[in-house]
């Protein structure tokens, strides 16, 4: 790194928001990245003469500057300049990024219906797309019948994966005391950690050792009379309930219920019509004194709007925060991930995917390995070389360097006959993009045809949703897609300069998981991103199904 400077760019809501510059190669980003990255938004190139990249700092406070001026001062000097208000510039001058290191999907706390405190970590926007999107017939976007009024009845309690256990669990100075406590509820449930709150950022395993922890005390409660769900599928079930007049179905659950685990808590919707009955489910098991276990991306002090709703406080039982796994102990994590999804991954392979998700972040480590393993498949049926060495830059590279556009779609687009049992589809696009769903299917079924993704899926859905509204889109699409009983949702993302622009990555991420607790599988095409050939084919990967796991 040849020069640095931090500049003061205070705002509203953050008045200890900064800039720093730097003038340096890749590796330097990646550096910072990895050690200060709780505090960076998404590195973008510098339009400040004499630096070449950018990158936000969010609520900067002394004793996190003090180490970050400690850190850049060991490879470079500062650049005494006179501070000045900088400006990120809008998407228009901001030019295609090239393969610049991205940290893990930041947090998007407005999700929490009354969620305080919010800590958001903005990135720049998008550049807009470099093939418009063409203009659709109207009979591009058939219209559909209304979503149904009425709810159907929706399962509140989430299938246990067999392969999230104690025993697939690594353990290291990220997670020890996590474990500790887990072990102690398993062995005592009830007692000392009640409830156990694990919180932290995405990638540091809190869903696989909440996993662990439920499989472990089913097997002394008994699997029946647990009730491990997540923070959107139990609101979604008690919102389903209300409409239908059936919450007895959900007292009799949780009345036979030993244990509550919950993952994901800050993604529970919750409203005036059902945060009676939620508050109504802690109490149950607290005045019972049984366990519960809870994770988020957030601490509890992050909450305190929601625990206020929901009449009980986070942090009365124990709080752990996992912490992110040292790059060791990430390769020994994507081993063992990859040996229970079957990707069988040699080192030299670990190795690779080990360095390019230190690039784009651990967070999607599951998504990445599925991709892999679906394509891996395919290749080899058709008898073309498989190794990742080959994969990668066709399902991975692109979507960091930019890569080749995607086929023109054709003019119009009427979706292809599918039959009675194919899979249904939703597609779901920025609200006032006339013709954005219709060109996204078309150049997704054109890919396919011309790659060997036969497969074609029945639209049941055409929706938008709205990308000025920055609260709570993603409950939204997952209500519609729910309504709609699709198994599979292509999703456009937000336009560059609309609010939820700058928050695609959270956007992405939040949605993906609320989907995921529907038992929808999500392909997401960035709005910057839809004359990106690799974005359609991960999509065909993202909604291929692997056979059940072992």
């Amino acid at each position: 790194m040849e020069r640095w400077e931090v500049r003061p760019t205070p705002s509203n809501d953050d008045p200890d928001r900064h800039l720093l510059l730097i003038q340096g190669e890749k590796g330097d980003v990646a550096a910072l990245l990895k050690r200060f990255g709780a505090l960076m938004g998404r590195p973008y190139p510098s339009q400040v003469e004499g630096f070449n990249q950018c990158l936000v700092l969010h609520r900067l406070k002394p004793e996190a500057r003090a180490k970050l001026d400690a850190w850049l001062n060991q490879g470079a000097s500062p650049m005494t300049v006179t501070p000045a208000p900088v400006s990120i510039p809008p998407a228009s001058e901001i030019p295609v990024l090239d393969p610049s290191p991205v940290p893990p999907a930041p947090s998007f706390p407005e999700l929490v219906a009354l969620a305080a405190d919010p800590e958001i970590v903005p990135s720049p926007p998008p550049p807009a797309p470099s093939l418009p999107p063409q203009p659709a017939p109207a009979t591009a976007e058939p219209d559909f019948a209304p979503l149904p009024t009425a709810s159907a009845s929706y399962p509140v309690s989430a299938e246990l994966r067999q392969d999230w256990a104690m025993e697939s669990l690594l353990v290291g100075a990220y997670n020890r005391f996590a474990h500790a406590a887990a072990m102690s509820v398993v062995t005592s449930p009830g007692s000392m950690y009640n409830p156990l709150f694990l919180y932290g950022v995405p990638g540091t395993g809190k869903s696989h050792l909440l996993n662990a922890i439920a499989s472990a005390l089913s097997k002394g409660l008994g699997g029946t009379v647990l009730l491990s769900t997540s923070g959107s599928r139990l609101s979604r079930a008690v919102n389903a309930a209300l409409e239908r007049g059936s919450m007895v179905e959900i007292e009799t659950r949780i009345n036979n219920s030993k244990a509550l685990l919950i993952d994901d808590i800050h993604l529970m919707a919750v409203s005036d019509q059902n945060k009676d009955a939620l508050a109504n489910v802690f109490k149950t098991f607290f005045d019972r004194g049984q366990q519960v276990v809870i994770t988020s991306l957030y601490p509890p002090k992050s909450l305190s709007a929601l625990e206020e709703v929901l009449r009980f406080s986070f942090s009365k039982g124990w709080s752990v925060d996992l912490k992110v796994p040292s790059s060791i102990v990430q390769k020994d994590i994507i081993a063992a991930s990859a040996e229970r999804a079957g990707a069988e991954l040699g080192s030299d392979e670990i190795a690779l995917l080990h360095d390019k998700l230190s690039v784009w972040g651990y967070q999607d480590l599951t998504q990445w390995l599925k991709r892999i393993v679906v394509f891996k498949r395919i290749r080899t049926a058709a008898d073309q070389p498989s190794n990742l060495q080959v994969l990668l830059p066709l399902i991975f590279d692109p979507l960091l360097s930019g890569g080749a556009a995607a086929p023109k779609p054709p003019d119009s687009f009427v979706p292809p006959v599918a039959g009675d049992d194919a899979e249904s589809l939703a597609v779901i696009a920025p609200k006032g993009q006339d013709g954005l769903g219709a060109f996204a299917a078309a150049t997704f079924y054109e890919f396919g045809s011309r790659n060997g993704f036969a497969k074609v899926y029945r639209h049941a859905l055409w929706d938008v949703y709205d990308a000025t509204q920055p609260y709570g889109v993603p409950f939204l699409i997952g209500e519609m897609c729910a309504r709609a009983r699709v198994t599979r949702a292509l999703i456009i993302g937000p336009m560059a300069d609309s609010p939820l622009g700058p928050r695609a990555a959270e956007f992405a991420h939040a949605t993906r998981r609320i989907l995921e607790s529907f038992n929808v599988e999500m392909a997401w095409i960035p709005y910057n991103g839809l004359s990106l050939s690799a974005y359609y084919l991960n999509a065909h990967l993202d909604f291929a199904r692997l056979p059940p796991r072992a």
